[in-house]
């Protein structure tokens, strides 16, 4: 009984710190649809209008720089995962590149760099990161696209929510999983959105 109050009680305290900081909640995923939006607009064929890409590629390091000012611990991932696209090589655009050098500017400015956090997150970031690019651009195209399993990981961020979740388990601080899980839907959902039109586009 008392095992059940308990889980009752952070539960509660989980969806009180999720209501209560709504702008993080925005900037997360403001975030996400952005930095998809940005990539549409570079590889899989969408036209907006003439400096779009540039614009979004604006918008996503603006939405970022403000989740990187919010919190410090948000801040330490936010430069993880930026240091992980280089790595991955995922800047490979004008608009990809404005945006991670606003994201580390700022980082730069006004956060603290927490040694282990960083390099946990960055190392989870480029090991599962590497292995979603690697299942989306070799895997996907052979027959193995059809097996469940690979659309589900070519198709979730899953390493952004999993190991956020985990860390506020063992630590607390809950805003952090809640804002990798909003970027992460606000991402993922954006894709789906534009998913056929996508097609279309190719």
């Amino acid at each position: 009984m008392k095992n059940l109050l308990k889980i009752k009680i952070e539960i509660r305290d989980m969806l009180e710190l999720f209501l209560s900081n709504p702008m993080i909640i925005l900037y997360s995923l403001l975030f996400g649809i952005t930095m998809k939006i940005a990539d549409l607009l570079d590889e899989h064929g969408l036209k907006w209008f003439k400096g779009s890409p540039i614009l979004f590629g604006f918008l996503w390091g603006g939405f970022g720089a403000l989740m990187t000012l919010s919190n410090n611990i948000i801040a330490n991932l936010m430069i993880a995962m930026s240091i992980a696209f280089l790595v991955r090589n995922r800047l490979d655009y004008l608009n990809h590149q404005i945006a991670a050098a606003i994201i580390i500017i700022s980082f730069l400015f006004s956060s603290t760099l927490e040694p282990k956090i960083f390099i946990v997150f960055l190392a989870i970031f480029i090991i599962f990161g590497g292995l979603r690019d690697y299942i989306g651009d070799k895997i996907i195209d052979k027959k193995k696209k059809k097996k469940i399993i690979y659309k589900i990981y070519d198709n979730i961020m899953w390493y952004y929510p999993i190991p956020t979740l985990i860390y506020c388990i063992a630590f607390g601080n809950w805003i952090i999983f809640w804002s990798f899980l909003i970027y992460t839907i606000g991402y993922d959902g954006t894709k789906f959105i534009f998913k056929k039109k996508m097609k279309n586009l190719h």
